[in-house]
């Protein structure tokens, strides 16, 4: 997929790919108006977005009520040092008849996440000037 940015007014940027855009900004204290969220912030929802995504479809595919499914993400910085160094951690809220024998069977539908998959497999990245 191609995503191309353009620049806006102030800190903001616009990612365009398909029929889409994403404005983000930045925060005042970075010398944007705080009026979209940051790049990173984008990065970090869609981690839950992605697992909410996949467990939803689990239980549409066996007519389980999806009423009161909830995704908590809480990101803890595990190194002074290295402050890329995170913790990513997971808090599912089932709906409240979710049949217990399935458990195991949605969370293993939200270890499927694309976004989980593809930075536990280290993406390579590149940056050259055109």
């Amino acid at each position: 997929m191609k995503i191309e940015v353009n620049l806006l007014e102030g800190q903001q940027l616009k990612a365009s790919f398909g029929e889409h855009e994403i404005i983000s900004d930045q925060s005042v204290a970075a010398g944007g108006k705080a009026e979209q969220p940051e790049p990173f912030d984008y990065f970090l929802a869609s981690m839950p977005l992605c697992a909410a995504f996949y467990m939803r479809k689990f239980c549409q595919q066996r007519d389980i009520s999806t009423e009161g499914l909830k995704v908590v993400q809480n990101n803890e910085n595990l190194s002074e040092d290295n402050p890329y160094k995170k913790k990513i951690t997971l808090s599912v809220t089932l709906p409240e008849n979710f049949p217990k024998k399935y458990n195991k069977a949605i969370l293993a539908a939200a270890n499927t996440c694309t976004v989980k998959k593809v930075i536990q497999a280290l993406p390579e990245f590149d940056i050259s000037i055109v």
